[in-house]
């Protein structure tokens, strides 16, 4: 009959093992996530990272990538949203559709298309998912969590409006900006 330091080995065996398994699960989100990104932005390279607050509160943290890490508006380009806390889906559509209408990315039919494709495309958001939302060219946006099998929305306004939420010229949170830009 196994004595108490041999259940305490076991249990830092198993705790180990544990800890060993998210790690390889966290590897190969990583790994499919980095493929995602070189499939839709050819020879990526990092431009720069942020982390995203509302108030003092970490939201995300941001990556842009271009290739060769040059960033141009024009694209392609993709950004890799790393959530820090559970959000769900209807906030997300709801925060997005009140800053179009606040920084007028859109008219007001443009923002009811718009709501409607995110509801399409958008998912409840747990802490650790990584979102990858990739531009390969002007009129497309390729939205994908995880790795997995990635959507794609084909609206040069809704492309051009999305890619403005963090890159455009009136954004709130010009260090953010600056940062994800790799200015500061």
């Amino acid at each position: 009959m196994p004595g108490p330091k041999t259940g305490f080995i076991m249990v830092k065996f198993a705790q180990g093992a544990l800890a060993a398994l998210i790690l390889i699960v966290v590897n190969i989100v990583a790994s499919a996530q980095t493929a995602m990104v070189d499939r839709f932005v050819p020879e990526a390279a990092l431009v720069g990272e942020a982390r995203f607050k509302v108030l003092l509160f970490p939201v995300y943290d941001a990556s842009l990538y271009a290739p060769k890490g040059n960033y141009r508006k024009s694209g392609p380009l993709a950004l890799e949203l790393n959530y820090l806390f559970d959000v769900e889906k209807e906030r997300i559509v709801n925060q997005t559709v009140k800053t179009f209408e606040r920084r007028k990315l859109g008219s007001d039919a443009d923002v009811a298309k718009w709501r409607k494709i995110m509801g399409e495309h958008f998912s409840d958001v747990q802490k650790g998912d990584r979102i990858l939302l990739a531009f390969p060219d002007l009129q497309t946006v390729v939205f994908s969590t995880n790795g997995n099998e990635p959507t794609f929305v084909s609206d040069a306004g809704f492309a051009e409006a999305f890619k403005d939420l963090w890159l455009g010229d009136n954004v709130r949170n010009k260090g953010f900006q600056n940062k994800l830009l790799g200015l500061k």
